[in-house]
C-alpha cells in the first residue's frame, strides 16, 4: 500500500481535533493496548444501565452500577460527540487524568461510536494513522450473529497492515477468548458494505441486529456512517443524507443501484479512494446530511 493511503488518516476532523488537549493526550502511554485499556477505563456503556447488572463486570471493572448518580443521563452520547468534549467530561469528573479502574460514578456513559472517535483522536495525535469504522460485530464465537458497532483500524508500520481494534468492550482484558480486542480477527467484523451487498443479493447468511425499523434501513444508515468515517468525518448516529429522511422505502431502483456502487467501492476503500472521494465531492445526495433536529425544523417550516 502506498504511503498516501494511510497518511490521510493522520488528518483530523471536527470530531477528532484535540485543540488544547493535544499535550495532555501526548502524555498518555504510547503502546496500543495501554491506550485502549485506558479508554475502556474512562467510559461505561449505556446498555449497562438497562440490563441486569453483571457481577463480573461490577467487581472487575466498574464498581456497583447502582451507585451511578440518578440525575445523570444513562446515555450521554449527545453530550459528548467530539473527542474534546469527551476528554473535558472525563477530566471534569476526575481532574487527576485518565485513571485506571475508574469507578462508574466518575466515567462518562457513551457508546461505541464515541469510544472509536476518542481512540482515533489519540492515535492521530501520536502520529499513528487511525480511522473509525461503522459496521457489525460478532460478539459471540459462532460467526453467524452480528450487532451494529463501531470499531477502529490503525496502521501498523512494522507489519504494514491495518489492525482491527475495539476499545468499547471488556471482552479481552484477560485474553480469555484467545485474541486481543486491540488486534481482532477480521472475521469478527462485518463491514457495512459487505452487509448491504449481501442483503441486496440475498447471499448474506448471517443474523444482523439493528435498532432501525427495518434491517435494510439499519444497514443503509451504517453504510453512510462508514462512508463518512472513511472520509475522516465520523458522523453521529442521527446524521444521515437529507434524501433519506423518509426512509429507504422511498428510493427508486436507480438510487438503490447507486448505493450498491458505493458499497462496492467501500469493500476496498484504500484501492478505491479516488472514486470514493469523487462521489463525496460531486454527489450532494451522499454528502449533504441532516439530523433529527433538522427533520423537525424542515417538517415544521420547510
Amino acid at each position: 500500500m502506498n504511503e498516501q493511503a494511510y497518511q490521510r488518516y493522520l488528518e483530523t476532523s471536527v470530531y477528532t481535533y484535540l485543540g488544547m488537549y493535544k499535550d495532555f493526550v501526548l502524555s498518555l502511554p504510547d503502546d496500543i493496548p495501554s491506550i485502549g485499556t485506558l479508554i475502556c477505563d474512562q467510559i461505561t456503556h449505556p446498555s449497562m444501565y438497562f440490563t441486569e447488572p453483571s457481577p463480573y463486570l461490577e467487581n472487575t471493572y466498574f464498581g456497583k452500577f447502582a451507585s451511578y448518580p440518578k440525575q445523570r443521563f444513562k446515555n450521554e452520547d449527545e453530550l459528548y460527540i467530539t473527542a474534546v468534549s469527551m476528554i473535558a467530561g472525563i477530566l471534569r469528573l476526575d481532574e487527576t487524568g485518565f485513571t485506571k479502574n475508574r469507578d462508574v460514578t466518575k466515567r462518562i456513559t457513551v457508546s461505541c461510536r464515541q469510544a472509536s472517535v476518542l481512540f482515533s483522536a489519540i492515535l492521530k495525535a501520536k502520529g499513528i494513522p487511525c480511522r473509525s469504522r461503522a459496521g457489525f460485530m460478532d460478539f459471540g464465537s459462532t460467526g453467524d450473529s452480528y450487532m451494529e458497532h463501531w470499531v477502529n483500524e490503525f496502521w501498523d508500520f512494522n507489519e504494514n497492515r491495518w489492525v482491527l481494534a475495539d476499545v468499547d468492550g471488556y471482552y479481552e482484558y484477560e485474553r480469555r477468548f484467545g485474541y486481543s480486542q486491540f488486534d481482532l480477527p477480521r472475521r469478527k467484523f462485518l463491514t457495512a458494505a459487505e452487509a448491504w451487498l449481501g442483503l441486496r443479493a440475498d447471499t448474506l447468511h448471517k443474523n444482523i441486529n439493528v435498532f432501525s425499523p427495518s434491517l435494510l434501513q439499519g444497514v443503509c444508515e451504517y453504510l453512510f456512517m462508514d462512508f463518512h468515517a472513511l472520509m475522516n468525518n465520523e458522523i453521529f448516529y442521527s446524521y444521515q443524507p437529507l434524501y433519506l429522511r423518509g426512509g429507504i422505502e422511498g428510493l427508486n431502483q436507480d438510487e438503490l443501484k447507486e448505493l450498491d456502487y458505493l458499497a462496492e467501492l467501500l469493500l476496498e476503500p484504500d484501492k478505491n479512494m479516488a472514486q470514493i472521494e469523487y462521489l463525496r465531492d460531486t454527489n450532494e445526495k451522499l454528502s449533504i446530511l441532516t439530523n433529527n433536529t433538522q427533520n423537525i425544523y424542515y417538517d415544521t417550516f420547510g
